[in-house]
């Protein structure tokens, strides 16, 4: 199993380099969660909340975390969602590969219907799929 390296882009470094990544995961977890909620375009809580997932491999919470990027971004940050998808790809499962490659084409909006989303905290928790004319 290929060991990842915690990727901390320099655009989001704070002057401190104080990091939460060493602190104990559950309540690391609920703290970056509860501060995403205030404040859900800080970008450095939303890596911070990433790296966390990624080193504890959690495939589940780690992809509802980047989809919550995702979604902050919009249209922005191609080249950011690009780095963050290729650098943790590899933990996430194929299906969860798919959306996200989808979505770095296309703006991924809080109301696009993803399954399985644990703790998201952007998405407003749409499952299913969009109606077309075809199911009228």
């Amino acid at each position: 199993m290929k060991k990842i390296k915690h990727l901390i882009d320099p655009v989001f470094l704070r002057d401190s380099g104080y990091s939460y990544v060493d602190c104990n995961h559950d309540e690391l977890a609920t703290i970056l969660c509860f501060a995403l909620g205030r404040n859900q375009a800080d970008l450095i809580l939303h890596q911070q909340r990433i790296e966390l997932y990624a080193k504890t491999r959690n495939q589940n919470l780690l992809f509802s975390a980047i989809v919550d990027l995702f979604i902050a971004l919009g249209k922005k940050g191609t080249n950011y969602k690009n780095r963050i998808f290729d650098k943790y790809r590899e933990i996430l499962s194929t299906k969860q590969t798919i959306i996200l490659t989808r979505s770095l084409a296309s703006e991924l909006a809080a109301t696009t219907p993803i399954s399985n989303l644990q703790e998201s905290r952007l998405s407003n928790g749409n499952q299913g799929r969009l109606l077309s004319t075809n199911d009228l």
